[in-house]
């Protein structure tokens, strides 16, 4: 009989994690890597972007980085049709990437503003997932998780391009629905109350909003707050055997906050 732990076990599997030179997404790499996964690191930033591969286990072919904007159709098929060459496979797609703009209501956005975030947390998504779904139908399946935000759920009170691009993300089912003959799985996890340095650098760059995180530490919750191995837990659940049946899902880690 296979055992719990068997079932997360990813052994023999290649995992693709965008913008993983850093918070949650470099956890999740780091998590998947642990359960014996090999990583894609796929980002803009050369220079982080191979200290992040060095980090997993370049040197043993266990991670490697890939440059690449996930905006741009062309480089995310090249980097795709690269990491599939080199690893043989590819089975997991954890789309992180993503830009934090000015945390101001949409109509006080300039229109690059606007763009940007669109281009970046909603095109690089719908990219990244079209390129590689050829390379998991190879590999026999495969499960993609598009990490998002409860504000893409709820809204609120800064209602900015952020969260619309998150909601408009929320279309994992459309997706499920689409590629369910082919043995992949999609799905979305909305951490919150998490706190990775490039929130906080934009935050800081608001000057006022810095209060919002004074705020979140008085907020009383139902458990303890959460850290980036929450995250990373999460995701790891819904890659590996352990979540083979759940797709088309959304899985919420907020220890019970909402942003209403």
């Amino acid at each position: 009989m296979k055992q719990l732990t068997d079932y997360f076990s990813l052994k023999g599997k290649v995992a693709v994690v965008t913008g993983a030179v850093n918070d949650i997404a470099f956890q999740i790499a780091d998590a998947l890597s642990a359960v014996d996964a090999r990583i894609a690191i796929v980002d803009t930033s050369e220079q982080e972007g191979i200290a992040a591969a060095d980090r997993l286990g370049c040197q043993h072919d266990k991670a490697r980085f890939w440059q690449a904007d996930v905006s741009d159709d062309n480089a995310v098929r090249q980097a795709i049709t690269s990491i599939e060459a080199h690893f043989s496979r590819i089975d997991i797609l954890i789309n992180c990437a993503g830009v934090n703009v000015a945390q101001s209501p949409a109509q006080g956005l300039s229109i690059a503003q606007w763009q940007r975030a669109m281009q970046l947390n909603v095109n690089g998504c719908i990219l990244c997932s079209k390129h590689v779904a050829d390379a998991m139908d190879r590999a026999g399946g495969g499960a993609i998780v598009n990490v998002l935000s409860p504000c893409g759920m709820t809204g609120s009170r800064e209602a900015s391009a952020d969260f619309a691009a998150k909601a408009a993300l929320r279309m994992a089912y459309i997706d499920a629905q689409r590629y369910a003959a082919r043995n992949i799985r999609v799905n979305c996890i909305h951490p919150c109350l998490i706190r990775p340095p490039v929130l906080e650098a934009a935050m800081r760059e608001e000057g006022d909003l810095t209060q919002t995180f004074i705020d979140m530490q008085q907020i009383r919750l139902p458990g303890p707050k959460g850290s980036n191995n929450d995250v990373a837990a999460g995701v790891l659940y819904l890659v590996s055997d352990a979540g083979r049946f759940v797709t088309s899902s959304e899985l919420v880690i907020n220890s019970g906050h909402s942003f209403k």
